[in-house]
């Protein structure tokens, strides 16, 4: 590592504790990165929150950049819900996850602030509510990723986040973190016209491609929202029948999970003097912190649109010129959009 590299690491932390936190063991993949932890800190800062409650702490890293913010700003506190139900490796052996959080959470001085509390987020709520009711200003929502369990997180504490307040969603991409719950729950909203009538949404593209969602509450309204049935209920089954129709009229899309994506991309590699596909073909994007996709026997490359609405690709295949920033544009009311790139032989 060079001496830049050694420098911006080491000014990526707002704490020792947080550095210790950060390279522990166990912390990642199941922490947030320090971008998206920094992230989090200066939101806070700009919030100047009261209150912030957060519902999935894990071992604290998150925790502790958003209590970094309520530190600095000199004033409000942060309750951390997290059922601490499995051990980890912190170093020392297995060890339950309070203990790592609590240890960090005195090393950092802030037990003044933070409050670990231990239970499922919807069962521990009783005895909060007379603390936190009509309170909060950010609810942080990292718990259960489940549909179930975000839809039950969101309805337990929705009413007590403030007009104005935030609530924040991490990993609302399924296509590149597996969890489907934050994403449905977005859709669903949306669906219902809660966004934009009573919420205003914005989902923030992270290095991991996991994603972020600050949704920013504009109605006193009480809220209640629901899977209906099993899966994903009314909204999820009229997706799921449009996707049994696309998948009849473009067969490279079956078996492909897109249910909750905004749009799917095809981007099909061609010979430019024959026309005819180029299997194996490498697609890079940067603006996707250079995801690769390999084109299937037929040249092409099926994918979730998640980002804004350019992309650009490199290109490359062998025995073929490689092509550099390939430009495709993304049309807003189309579900499946086709683009074709062609490559010239060496």
């Amino acid at each position: 590592m060079s001496r830049e590299e050694t420098m911006v690491r080491k000014n990526s932390y707002l704490t020792d504790s947080i550095k210790d936190v950060d390279e522990l063991p166990c912390s990642h993949p199941a922490s947030v990165n320090i971008d998206v932890a920094n992230c989090y800190y200066s939101l806070a800062k700009m919030i100047r929150p009261l209150l912030i409650v957060e519902i999935g702490c894990f071992i604290g890293f998150s925790t502790l950049h958003f209590v970094q913010a309520l530190r600095e700003q000199g004033f409000g506190k942060m309750i951390s819900i997290d059922a601490f139900d499995w051990d980890v490796d912190a170093g020392n052996g297995q060890e339950n996850r309070q203990n790592v959080a609590l240890r960090y959470r005195k090393k950092a001085q802030v037990e003044d602030i933070l409050t670990y509390v231990k239970g499922y987020s919807t069962e521990v709520y009783s005895q909060l509510e007379s603390i936190i009711k009509n309170k909060i200003d950010l609810l942080y929502i990292d718990g259960d990723h489940s549909p179930r369990g975000v839809f039950h997180d969101f309805n337990t504490y929705y009413d007590d986040v403030r007009v104005g307040g935030y609530i924040l969603l991490h990993d609302i991409y399924p296509a590149m973190c597996g969890e489907q719950g934050p994403r449905v729950l977005i859709d669903h909203l949306k669906s219902r016209g809660l966004i934009p009538r009573r919420l205003e949404l914005l989902e923030l593209p992270t290095r991991d491609g996991f994603g972020v969602a600050v949704i920013r509450k504009t109605s006193g309204d009480s809220l209640r929202v629901h899977l209906l049935g099993s899966g994903f209920g009314l909204i999820g089954n009229f997706i799921k029948k449009a996707a049994r129709k696309l998948t009849g009229k473009y067969p490279c899309l079956r078996k492909r999970n897109f249910i909750g994506s905004e749009a799917i991309i095809q981007i099909n590699v061609v010979d430019a003097d024959s026309r005819t596909p180029v299997p194996g073909a490498l697609l890079i994007c940067p603006q996707r912190w250079d995801e690769k996709q390999v084109a299937d026997p037929s040249g092409t490359v099926t994918l979730d649109h998640y980002l804004p609405n350019r992309y650009l690709w490199n290109i490359s295949a062998e025995n073929y010129h490689g092509v550099n920033e390939f430009l495709i544009d993304v049309a807003a009311n189309k579900t499946v959009q086709q683009f074709t790139v062609m490559l010239e032989r060496v």
